[in-house]
């Protein structure tokens, strides 16, 4: 009778053992750290082109538009991009080249304008300043490196009907200056796929611009988010991009991420 009690207990401690380590399995919460390099790992794209149609919608309902086509090379922290704006007359060949830096510098950035016939340097106090009169500025035009940041899982949260992870973004110090404070991200669960970011300047109580993505779709073996959309709070505007011609991993022209292109007059 007494091995069968010790049986019993024996068998009874190994199926907690076991449940305890199968909760611990299960249950155990995310990394954050580890959900961001998981993302990029699964849609890290060798190179990425589209062309996108934007509109600014001011308080009074006022709407401007325009065209551009974007080139990227590379992905998040070691991504080069080139943007063309095509439309309006205004605008049409006003460029602008990206180069990500490693945590603790921010990245380079040069805007070129056909009526100086020269590029212009983005200087870090201007960070904050209007992308060509758009709701992003030029640090919203960088590609997000999560490396420079502190992040932290905050919870979960249902994003258009989709469960999401929360996490926040803190800019590590000496990795460059930046316009927030806070970014607070909204990561689908089951893709790992970025649907909102609310962006926080010092001080801010609520977010002071709210990036979504949405319309995705599946193509050439990437998700890709077709509809881009930044709302300024404070001003009360918003920009819509729509992505439109959108191809992975082509070949880009030797020479297309330099300052010379970037000069050429209406380039590619």
């Amino acid at each position: 009778m007494s091995n069968k009690k010790t049986m019993v207990t024996s068998l009874v401690v190994i199926a907690a053992v076991i449940s305890a380590l199968l909760a611990g399995t299960v249950f155990a919460a995310p990394d954050a750290r580890a959900l961001l390099k998981e993302s990029e790992n699964r849609h890290r794209s060798k190179t990425q082109q589209y062309s996108g149609n934007l509109a600014v919608v001011n308080r009074e309902g006022k709407v401007r538009k325009k065209g551009w086509k974007s080139y990227r090379q590379g992905y998040a922290g070691d991504a080069k991009t080139l943007t063309r704006f095509t439309d309006p007359p205004e605008v049409k060949g006003v460029g602008f080249l990206s180069i990500s830096r490693p945590a603790g510098q921010n990245d380079d950035q040069w805007l070129y304008l056909p009526s100086m016939k020269r590029e212009r340097r983005i200087a870090a106090q201007d960070r904050d300043a209007s992308f060509v009169g758009t709701d992003f500025n030029y640090e919203d035009m960088e590609e997000f490196d999560h490396e420079k940041y502190r992040v932290t899982l905050q919870g979960e949260q249902t994003v258009d009907g989709q469960p999401c992870y929360v996490i926040a973004a803190f800019p590590l110090e000496g990795a460059g200056r930046s316009v927030y404070e806070e970014k607070i991200l909204y990561l689908r669960k089951d893709i790992l796929y970025l649907l909102r970011m609310d962006l926080y300047r010092k001080g801010d109580k609520q977010p002071s611009k709210i990036f979504t993505l949405s319309d995705l779709q599946h193509l050439e073996g990437h998700w890709v988010a077709k509809k881009w959309e930044m709302s300024d709070l404070r001003k009360g505007s918003r920009t819509t991009v729509l992505l439109d011609r959108i191809s992975y991993d082509k070949p880009q022209p030797v020479g297309r991420f330099t300052l010379q292109n970037l000069n050429r007059e209406g380039g590619d």
